[in-house]
């Protein structure tokens, strides 16, 4: 066994502390050995502290069972594949375009500039059903952990979120976008970590949330409005010296 990887009953102890933490409004702390989709239920979870709906609390749970039981690692690898052998047959197909242009002369030049590859330019933004997660929650594309933006679009076309990564973690601004334009989330992560001021924003425009975090991700304090304007919380979590 390996000494760095946390037992079952550790992680169900990290668990319950958390997700205590999180139904008594104090926030998603940073921790250890909760795989993504456990930590994405917990973050559901959060955004309403003590008034969180039961099912996202056994949302939280059965994401913790899939990590338990392996099935999330399982069904991530299965997506892993997926994704490896969709790059492989892209390239397969690219060689054989390439072998064609050849055998003609090279008289016909390639239909597409090749595109460069994540880890040669750090500007890059691709869609984000283009990427996968590897077994530790980590974003890659085309085999490499990937450095850059990730879009997701709705079908209208418009952008309806734009993640900034490096290494695989959110790392940078991300934002988010409602189908019609408007904007959803916008705030800063500092290698996974939120930072600063988080704000969200109802369908209508007007502002639905503003959380703060320090500069190690922990919450400072969170607001709510309601679709009206009007103030639901004003809750301070932790004070700057704590």
């Amino acid at each position: 066994m390996r000494r760095d990887r946390p037992t079952d009953d550790q992680l169900t102890r990290v668990f319950a502390t958390v997700l205590k933490e999180v139904l008594s409004g104090q926030g998603l702390r940073n921790h250890t050995g909760l795989d993504m989709e456990t930590d994405d239920a917990l973050w559901e979870i959060a955004k309403y502290g003590p008034g969180a709906p039961p099912e996202l609390v056994d949302a939280a749970r059965a994401a913790f069972a899939g990590q338990l039981d392996g099935s999330n690692a399982r069904r991530w690898q299965a997506e892993l594949q997926r994704k490896f052998e969709a790059s492989r047959q892209r390239t397969a197909e690219r060689d054989s375009r390439l072998r064609a242009t050849e055998a003609r002369g090279g008289a016909e030049p390639p239909a597409k500039p090749p595109r460069a590859t994540p880890t040669s330019v750090r500007a890059v933004r691709v869609n984000g059903d283009q990427t996968y997660l590897d077994e530790y929650g980590r974003t890659c594309y085309e085999g490499e952990l990937f450095t850059g933006e990730v879009e997701d679009l709705a079908d209208n076309g418009r952008t309806v979120l734009l993640g900034t990564y490096s290494s695989g973690i959110e790392h940078g601004r991300q934002q988010e976008w409602w189908p019609d334009g408007t904007k959803r989330a916008d705030g800063v992560t500092v290698m996974g970590a939120a930072v600063g001021e988080w704000r969200y924003w109802h369908a209508n425009g007007r502002l639905s949330e503003l959380v703060i975090f320090d500069e190690r991700g922990r919450e400072m304090s969170r607001k709510r409005w309601n679709a009206m304007g009007e103030v639901t919380m004003d809750h301070v979590t932790r004070r700057p010296s704590s």
